[in-house]
């Protein structure tokens, strides 16, 4: 027991030193720190506080609703999805602030990270989350996502007018309205080459449950699966909430039948597939779909069917998503507000391996 102890204080006290030697220990060039795998979360999460702040001439607290879904022309982070809409907030939450969605009979998710990707705090549904700066990792602002699903049973039209007014709902308090600053200057030339190499070498060697034990706070997941989930997908949320797992494929006309993930449907919950190139962005119009749209089969399971941009659709194929023509594409499945996220894991992980083993011949 002491030996734990005494490990956990080491722990801490390394974690302590690592952090505020950071700028000491780092490589620097002439445009600042050269990005390395050490560095590539929190200069990651750099990057989206800036490219956020960037939107709103730099004042933190600010509400920024996003009316659409992502596309090719607006998308702004790595493998985004059409799932939801996104409303963005860099908080300064020093002394305290707060986050409050409304009643809504659609989907909503809050979730807040700091500069370190770690998930300060979520809440699905309706209510307030509470966040001050002891809470972080590192700093005093975080980076708050609230995602807000279609009612897609309704007209399209009235489906966004219903899901604006619910980000319009949307409200946070604050005692403090301090500017954010990077605490590094990153040289982000040196950035792409490092996410590249994360992710090229997840490809070559995957190893199982990276995602599963990716997401979450810092003191909970496993640092290098960290980095690669990061890499995948900045924003992701953890388990508790939603379950993603990716697959590969090549073929210009593909099919699969999968059986329905156990998700808390009377919540909202939903699941969904995206497709992506090869990078791992949106490439296509309709490049996704989602549980809510799809049309089941008779004994409850559903055909998915991907087709390449152009590929004419032949009588009966339902739940079409359309993929790069003629060259590899990749896909996420997401799965939202699972019952048992290690259950539902095994259902994401499961039919990404299938995919990939049939789509990639």
């Amino acid at each position: 027991m002491i030996k734990k102890i005494i490990a956990g204080v080491m722990l801490l006290s390394a974690i302590s030193l690592s952090l505020l030697s950071f700028n000491s220990l780092a490589k620097e060039s002439k445009n600042g720190v050269v990005i390395t795998n050490e560095n590539f979360i929190h200069a990651d999460s750099t990057r989206a506080f800036l490219k956020e702040l960037a939107q709103n001439n730099n004042k933190v607290n600010v509400i920024r609703p996003v009316r659409e879904f992502a596309n090719t022309d607006n998308q702004d982070i790595i493998r985004m999805n059409s799932d939801t809409l996104y409303t963005r907030i860099i908080l300064d939450v020093k002394g305290g602030a707060t986050i409050t969605t409304k009643e809504y009979d659609g989907f909503q998710n809050i979730q807040v990270l700091d500069i370190n990707h770690s998930e300060i705090k979520t809440l699905m549904g309706s209510g307030t989350v509470k966040v001050d700066e002891t809470m972080l990792s590192e700093g005093r602002h975080a980076y708050v996502l609230v995602r807000t699903g279609l009612l897609r049973n309704l007209p399209e039209e009235e489906g966004f007018k219903k899901a604006h007014k619910a980000q319009d709902a949307i409200s946070i308090t604050y005692k403090s309205s301090e500017p954010w600053t990077p605490p590094v200057k990153y040289d982000f030339s040196t950035l792409g080459k490092v996410k590249y190499k994360i992710l090229s070498d997840f490809v070559e060697h995957p190893v199982k449950d990276t995602v599963k034990k990716g997401f979450g706070t810092v003191d909970s997941r496993d640092p290098a699966s960290a980095r690669i989930v990061v890499a995948v997908g900045w924003g992701g949320m953890s388990g508790t909430n939603a379950v993603y797992s990716s697959f590969s494929a090549k073929g210009d006309r593909r099919s699969a039948t999968i059986d329905k993930p156990n998700l808390h449907f009377d919540k909202k919950g939903f699941f969904s597939f995206s497709m992506y190139n090869a990078n791992g962005y949106i490439a296509t119009m309709n490049y996704a779909i989602n549980s809510d749209d799809m049309i089941a089969n008779e004994d409850g399971t559903y055909t998915i069917n991907f087709l390449a941009s152009g590929e004419p659709v032949k009588e009966g194929e339902h739940n079409v998503v359309r993929t790069p023509r003629g060259k590899l594409w990749t896909g996420i499945i997401r799965a939202y507000y699972p019952k048992d996220k290690d259950e539902t894991f095994v259902w994401a992980d499961g039919w990404a391996a299938k995919l990939t083993k049939e789509f990639m011949q």
